[in-house]
Protein backbone atom coordinates (compact mmCIF):
# COMPACT_ATOMS: atom_id res chain seq x y z
CA UNK A 1 0.00 0.00 0.00
CA UNK A 2 2.84 1.91 0.73
CA UNK A 3 4.05 2.01 -2.60
CA UNK A 4 0.51 2.75 -4.06
CA UNK A 5 0.72 5.97 -1.90
CA UNK A 6 3.80 7.42 -3.24
CA UNK A 7 2.64 6.33 -6.43
CA UNK A 8 -0.52 8.18 -6.33
CA UNK A 9 1.65 11.44 -4.67
CA UNK A 10 3.76 11.47 -7.56
CA UNK A 11 1.10 11.42 -10.20
CA UNK A 12 -1.26 14.05 -8.77
CA UNK A 13 2.06 16.32 -8.27
CA UNK A 14 2.51 16.18 -12.21
CA UNK A 15 -0.83 16.80 -13.00
CA UNK A 16 -1.30 19.48 -10.50
CA UNK A 17 -4.25 18.05 -9.04
CA UNK A 18 -5.99 18.64 -5.58
CA UNK A 19 -8.45 17.95 -3.33
CA UNK A 20 -11.25 19.69 -5.01
CA UNK A 21 -10.55 18.73 -8.53
CA UNK A 22 -11.71 15.27 -7.58
CA UNK A 23 -15.11 14.33 -8.16
CA UNK A 24 -16.07 12.67 -5.08
CA UNK A 25 -16.75 8.75 -6.29
CA UNK A 26 -16.74 7.93 -2.34
CA UNK A 27 -19.36 5.18 -0.82
CA UNK A 28 -20.61 4.24 -3.60
CA UNK A 29 -22.74 1.02 -3.65
CA UNK A 30 -22.20 -1.97 -6.25
CA UNK A 31 -25.15 -1.13 -8.14
CA UNK A 32 -24.23 -3.72 -10.68
CA UNK A 33 -21.71 -5.89 -8.95
CA UNK A 34 -23.42 -8.88 -9.98
CA UNK A 35 -22.82 -7.91 -13.79
CA UNK A 36 -26.29 -7.93 -15.18
CA UNK A 37 -26.66 -5.01 -16.75
CA UNK A 38 -24.47 -2.63 -18.90
CA UNK A 39 -21.28 -1.22 -17.93
CA UNK A 40 -19.54 -1.61 -14.65
CA UNK A 41 -20.12 -1.97 -10.93
CA UNK A 42 -21.75 1.39 -10.87
CA UNK A 43 -23.57 4.13 -13.41
CA UNK A 44 -21.78 7.36 -11.89
CA UNK A 45 -18.87 6.20 -12.88
CA UNK A 46 -16.50 7.15 -15.41
CA UNK A 47 -15.46 5.01 -18.10
CA UNK A 48 -12.06 6.82 -19.47
CA UNK A 49 -8.99 5.19 -17.81
CA UNK A 50 -7.45 8.78 -16.88
CA UNK A 51 -10.21 9.70 -14.93
CA UNK A 52 -10.65 6.74 -12.16
CA UNK A 53 -6.35 6.73 -11.88
CA UNK A 54 -6.73 10.26 -10.98
CA UNK A 55 -9.01 10.05 -8.54
CA UNK A 56 -7.56 6.91 -7.10
CA UNK A 57 -4.26 8.45 -6.25
CA UNK A 58 -6.19 11.17 -5.11
CA UNK A 59 -8.01 9.06 -2.47
CA UNK A 60 -4.64 7.19 -1.55
CA UNK A 61 -2.97 10.59 -1.00
CA UNK A 62 -5.40 11.41 1.26
CA UNK A 63 -5.07 8.24 3.47
CA UNK A 64 -8.39 7.16 2.93
CA UNK A 65 -9.26 3.59 3.19
CA UNK A 66 -9.98 1.88 0.26
CA UNK A 67 -13.12 0.45 1.59
CA UNK A 68 -14.23 4.09 0.57
CA UNK A 69 -13.57 3.74 -2.62
CA UNK A 70 -14.26 -0.11 -3.55
CA UNK A 71 -16.55 0.95 -6.28
CA UNK A 72 -14.17 3.08 -8.19
CA UNK A 73 -11.41 0.30 -7.68
CA UNK A 74 -12.97 -2.40 -8.86
CA UNK A 75 -14.76 -0.45 -11.58
CA UNK A 76 -10.56 0.23 -12.81
CA UNK A 77 -9.40 -3.10 -12.37
CA UNK A 78 -12.93 -4.00 -14.53
CA UNK A 79 -11.89 -1.60 -17.13
CA UNK A 80 -8.08 -2.45 -17.56
CA UNK A 81 -9.27 -5.88 -17.77
CA UNK A 82 -11.42 -5.56 -20.20
CA UNK A 83 -9.33 -3.01 -22.73
CA UNK A 84 -6.84 -5.96 -22.24
CA UNK A 85 -9.81 -8.36 -23.76
CA UNK A 86 -10.82 -5.85 -26.43
CA UNK A 87 -14.07 -5.48 -25.18
CA UNK A 88 -15.81 -2.12 -24.36
CA UNK A 89 -17.30 -2.31 -20.98
CA UNK A 90 -19.74 0.62 -21.53
CA UNK A 91 -21.40 -1.14 -24.43
CA UNK A 92 -21.26 -4.97 -22.85
CA UNK A 93 -24.96 -5.78 -22.00
CA UNK A 94 -26.15 -9.02 -21.06
CA UNK A 95 -30.05 -7.87 -21.86
CA UNK A 96 -28.92 -7.81 -25.65
CA UNK A 97 -29.83 -10.86 -27.33
CA UNK A 98 -26.82 -13.89 -27.21
CA UNK A 99 -26.55 -13.64 -31.08
CA UNK A 100 -25.76 -9.74 -30.38
CA UNK A 101 -23.22 -10.12 -27.60
CA UNK A 102 -21.47 -13.10 -29.33
CA UNK A 103 -18.23 -10.79 -30.85
CA UNK A 104 -18.15 -10.37 -26.74
CA UNK A 105 -18.45 -13.46 -25.56
CA UNK A 106 -15.96 -14.72 -27.88
CA UNK A 107 -13.80 -12.15 -26.94
CA UNK A 108 -13.76 -12.90 -23.17
CA UNK A 109 -12.77 -16.35 -23.95
CA UNK A 110 -10.39 -15.09 -26.22
CA UNK A 111 -8.40 -13.29 -23.82
CA UNK A 112 -8.36 -16.20 -21.04
CA UNK A 113 -6.79 -18.50 -24.04
CA UNK A 114 -4.00 -15.52 -24.46
CA UNK A 115 -3.89 -14.92 -20.53
CA UNK A 116 -2.93 -18.39 -20.04
CA UNK A 117 -0.62 -18.91 -23.54
CA UNK A 118 1.50 -15.79 -22.34
CA UNK A 119 1.86 -16.80 -18.69
CA UNK A 120 1.43 -20.92 -18.63
CA UNK A 121 2.92 -21.55 -15.67
CA UNK A 122 1.21 -18.86 -13.60
CA UNK A 123 -2.47 -18.28 -14.62
CA UNK A 124 -3.43 -22.21 -14.92
CA UNK A 125 -6.88 -20.75 -14.00
CA UNK A 126 -7.34 -18.94 -17.21
CA UNK A 127 -6.54 -22.32 -19.68
CA UNK A 128 -9.21 -24.48 -17.65
CA UNK A 129 -11.35 -21.49 -17.95
CA UNK A 130 -11.08 -21.43 -21.92
CA UNK A 131 -11.14 -25.03 -21.94
CA UNK A 132 -14.46 -24.71 -20.09
CA UNK A 133 -15.55 -22.55 -22.30
CA UNK A 134 -17.40 -23.48 -25.58
CA UNK A 135 -20.42 -25.86 -23.93
CA UNK A 136 -20.96 -22.70 -21.86
CA UNK A 137 -20.41 -20.26 -24.63
CA UNK A 138 -22.72 -22.61 -27.15
CA UNK A 139 -25.71 -22.29 -24.60
CA UNK A 140 -26.48 -18.98 -24.29
CA UNK A 141 -26.37 -18.99 -27.80
CA UNK A 142 -28.51 -22.61 -27.98
CA UNK A 143 -30.54 -20.57 -25.34
CA UNK A 144 -30.82 -17.15 -27.10
CA UNK A 145 -32.52 -18.84 -30.08
CA UNK A 146 -35.82 -20.05 -28.23
CA UNK A 147 -37.67 -17.18 -27.47
CA UNK A 148 -39.41 -18.84 -24.75
CA UNK A 149 -35.77 -19.28 -23.53
CA UNK A 150 -34.11 -16.01 -23.79
CA UNK A 151 -34.36 -15.22 -20.62
CA UNK A 152 -31.82 -18.18 -19.35
CA UNK A 153 -29.43 -16.93 -22.25
CA UNK A 154 -29.37 -14.02 -20.34
CA UNK A 155 -28.51 -15.25 -17.16
CA UNK A 156 -25.71 -17.24 -18.76
CA UNK A 157 -24.29 -14.05 -20.15
CA UNK A 158 -24.83 -12.33 -16.92
CA UNK A 159 -22.59 -15.02 -15.49
CA UNK A 160 -20.26 -15.02 -17.91
CA UNK A 161 -19.78 -11.07 -16.98
CA UNK A 162 -19.87 -11.52 -13.40
CA UNK A 163 -17.16 -14.00 -13.47
CA UNK A 164 -14.97 -11.44 -15.63
CA UNK A 165 -15.86 -8.63 -13.21
CA UNK A 166 -14.17 -10.71 -10.72
CA UNK A 167 -11.92 -13.56 -11.62
CA UNK A 168 -10.38 -11.31 -14.57
CA UNK A 169 -10.56 -8.31 -12.41
CA UNK A 170 -8.15 -9.88 -10.28
CA UNK A 171 -6.10 -10.96 -13.34
CA UNK A 172 -5.53 -7.34 -14.33
CA UNK A 173 -4.83 -6.18 -11.15
CA UNK A 174 -2.07 -9.09 -10.71
CA UNK A 175 -0.47 -8.21 -14.04
CA UNK A 176 -0.76 -4.48 -13.93
CA UNK A 177 -0.18 -4.09 -10.35
CA UNK A 178 1.41 -7.04 -8.66
CA UNK A 179 0.12 -8.96 -5.34
CA UNK A 180 0.29 -4.97 -4.00
CA UNK A 181 -2.66 -4.34 -5.89
CA UNK A 182 -4.42 -7.48 -5.14
CA UNK A 183 -4.09 -6.73 -1.61
CA UNK A 184 -5.28 -3.67 -2.08
CA UNK A 185 -8.67 -4.90 -3.57
CA UNK A 186 -8.81 -7.07 -0.24
CA UNK A 187 -8.44 -4.08 1.66
CA UNK A 188 -11.30 -2.55 0.17
CA UNK A 189 -13.03 -5.59 0.32
CA UNK A 190 -13.62 -6.59 -2.87
CA UNK A 191 -12.14 -9.65 -2.34
CA UNK A 192 -11.77 -12.01 0.65
CA UNK A 193 -8.32 -13.06 2.73
CA UNK A 194 -8.21 -16.60 1.68
CA UNK A 195 -8.47 -15.57 -2.45
CA UNK A 196 -5.35 -13.29 -1.63
CA UNK A 197 -3.71 -15.99 -0.41
CA UNK A 198 -4.05 -17.95 -3.15
CA UNK A 199 -2.33 -15.22 -5.27
CA UNK A 200 0.73 -15.59 -3.69
CA UNK A 201 1.21 -19.16 -5.94
CA UNK A 202 -1.51 -18.39 -8.93
CA UNK A 203 -0.23 -21.60 -10.61
CA UNK A 204 -1.49 -23.52 -7.81
CA UNK A 205 -4.21 -21.97 -7.63
CA UNK A 206 -6.65 -23.10 -9.98
CA UNK A 207 -8.63 -25.04 -7.39
CA UNK A 208 -9.16 -21.65 -4.92
CA UNK A 209 -10.10 -20.20 -7.57
CA UNK A 210 -12.46 -22.33 -9.06
CA UNK A 211 -14.19 -22.45 -5.57
CA UNK A 212 -14.53 -18.92 -5.74
CA UNK A 213 -16.65 -18.53 -9.28
CA UNK A 214 -19.10 -21.54 -8.01
CA UNK A 215 -19.66 -20.64 -4.46
CA UNK A 216 -18.94 -17.08 -4.05
CA UNK A 217 -19.97 -15.58 -7.83
CA UNK A 218 -22.45 -17.15 -9.40
CA UNK A 219 -24.51 -19.50 -6.58
CA UNK A 220 -27.28 -17.26 -6.56
CA UNK A 221 -27.69 -16.64 -10.38
CA UNK A 222 -27.96 -20.41 -10.80
CA UNK A 223 -30.44 -20.40 -7.82
CA UNK A 224 -32.72 -17.68 -9.82
CA UNK A 225 -32.45 -19.72 -13.04
CA UNK A 226 -33.92 -22.87 -11.56
CA UNK A 227 -35.80 -21.47 -9.73
CA UNK A 228 -37.63 -19.81 -12.46
CA UNK A 229 -41.58 -20.64 -13.00
CA UNK A 230 -42.52 -20.01 -16.21
CA UNK A 231 -40.62 -22.20 -18.23
CA UNK A 232 -39.80 -23.89 -15.36
CA UNK A 233 -36.42 -23.27 -14.51
CA UNK A 234 -36.09 -26.71 -12.91
CA UNK A 235 -36.60 -28.49 -16.44
CA UNK A 236 -34.37 -25.98 -18.35
CA UNK A 237 -31.24 -26.08 -15.84
CA UNK A 238 -31.59 -29.86 -15.68
CA UNK A 239 -31.52 -30.35 -19.76
CA UNK A 240 -28.59 -27.86 -19.34
CA UNK A 241 -27.04 -30.48 -17.70
CA UNK A 242 -28.00 -33.50 -19.57
CA UNK A 243 -26.62 -31.36 -22.79
CA UNK A 244 -23.15 -30.24 -20.89
CA UNK A 245 -20.53 -32.09 -22.40
CA UNK A 246 -17.25 -32.48 -20.58
CA UNK A 247 -14.73 -30.69 -22.88
CA UNK A 248 -11.92 -31.86 -20.41
CA UNK A 249 -9.76 -34.51 -21.60
CA UNK A 250 -10.11 -37.45 -18.70
CA UNK A 251 -13.18 -35.74 -17.27
CA UNK A 252 -16.39 -37.24 -17.01
CA UNK A 253 -19.85 -35.65 -18.04
CA UNK A 254 -22.59 -35.97 -15.28
CA UNK A 255 -24.27 -38.37 -16.14
CA UNK A 256 -21.21 -40.27 -16.33
CA UNK A 257 -20.35 -39.00 -12.89
CA UNK A 258 -23.37 -39.57 -11.08
CA UNK A 259 -25.76 -41.62 -13.31
CA UNK A 260 -29.57 -41.56 -12.56
CA UNK A 261 -30.32 -45.18 -11.24
CA UNK A 262 -27.51 -46.14 -13.21
CA UNK A 263 -28.81 -45.42 -16.56
CA UNK A 264 -28.07 -42.43 -19.08
CA UNK A 265 -29.02 -39.89 -17.17
CA UNK A 266 -27.42 -37.61 -14.46
CA UNK A 267 -28.96 -38.07 -10.78
CA UNK A 268 -27.94 -34.35 -9.66
CA UNK A 269 -29.10 -30.67 -11.34
CA UNK A 270 -26.22 -28.59 -12.39
CA UNK A 271 -27.93 -25.55 -11.13
CA UNK A 272 -27.16 -26.91 -6.93
CA UNK A 273 -24.07 -25.36 -6.07
CA UNK A 274 -23.17 -28.11 -3.28
CA UNK A 275 -23.49 -31.24 -6.34
CA UNK A 276 -22.06 -29.34 -8.96
CA UNK A 277 -18.74 -28.06 -6.88
CA UNK A 278 -18.53 -31.59 -5.94
CA UNK A 279 -18.89 -32.46 -9.82
CA UNK A 280 -16.52 -30.13 -10.32
CA UNK A 281 -13.64 -30.73 -7.77
CA UNK A 282 -13.89 -34.22 -7.30
CA UNK A 283 -13.42 -34.67 -11.51
CA UNK A 284 -13.14 -32.05 -13.55
CA UNK A 285 -10.91 -29.84 -11.64
CA UNK A 286 -8.12 -33.08 -11.29
CA UNK A 287 -8.90 -33.75 -14.31
CA UNK A 288 -7.31 -30.86 -15.63
CA UNK A 289 -4.74 -30.86 -13.19
CA UNK A 290 -3.65 -33.84 -14.73
CA UNK A 291 -3.20 -32.53 -18.63
CA UNK A 292 0.35 -31.63 -19.74
CA UNK A 293 0.93 -28.01 -20.48
CA UNK A 294 1.32 -29.57 -24.32
CA UNK A 295 -2.31 -31.13 -23.81
CA UNK A 296 -4.10 -27.93 -22.67
CA UNK A 297 -1.86 -25.59 -25.28
CA UNK A 298 -3.66 -27.80 -28.17
CA UNK A 299 -6.79 -27.27 -26.94
CA UNK A 300 -6.92 -23.37 -26.10
CA UNK A 301 -4.95 -22.44 -29.48
CA UNK A 302 -7.61 -24.20 -31.46
CA UNK A 303 -9.87 -21.02 -32.71
CA UNK A 304 -12.52 -20.27 -30.09
CA UNK A 305 -15.37 -20.10 -32.51
CA UNK A 306 -14.52 -23.91 -33.72
CA UNK A 307 -14.67 -25.36 -30.38
CA UNK A 308 -18.51 -23.33 -29.85
CA UNK A 309 -19.52 -25.19 -32.93
CA UNK A 310 -18.68 -28.31 -31.92
CA UNK A 311 -21.09 -28.05 -28.95
CA UNK A 312 -23.82 -26.43 -30.34
CA UNK A 313 -26.45 -28.39 -30.37
CA UNK A 314 -27.67 -28.86 -33.85
CA UNK A 315 -23.56 -30.61 -33.97
CA UNK A 316 -24.49 -32.67 -31.32
CA UNK A 317 -28.28 -33.63 -32.17
CA UNK A 318 -27.74 -37.39 -31.61
CA UNK A 319 -25.53 -36.86 -28.46
CA UNK A 320 -28.38 -35.42 -26.90
CA UNK A 321 -30.94 -38.07 -27.36
CA UNK A 322 -31.54 -39.62 -23.71
CA UNK A 323 -30.34 -43.30 -24.73
CA UNK A 324 -27.11 -41.89 -25.80
CA UNK A 325 -26.38 -38.89 -23.17
CA UNK A 326 -23.88 -41.56 -20.70
CA UNK A 327 -21.97 -42.30 -23.75
CA UNK A 328 -18.40 -40.44 -25.52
Amino acid sequence: MRVLMVVAALVLGSMGATKADTVDYLDLPLVNGNGEQRGGVHPDLPTDRASIEHALASYRARGLSPVRFKALLWHYWVIRAAEDAGVNLADWDPQRSAESNRAVIFAVYDFYARLYLTHPDTLRWMGFANIGAPAFAAGMLDLGSIPELRWFATMLMSMQKHIFMDLGAMHAAYLHGGIEAVQEMRDAGIIDADTTKAWEDPARAVMAFSSREQNLVIPDQFDRMRGRLLPPGEMVTYAITVAGPMPVPGGRTPSQYRPLFGGPLPAFNYADRVARWDFLSKDTIPAYERLTREAVHKIVQRPFADRVADYRAAARLLDLLPFRSGVR
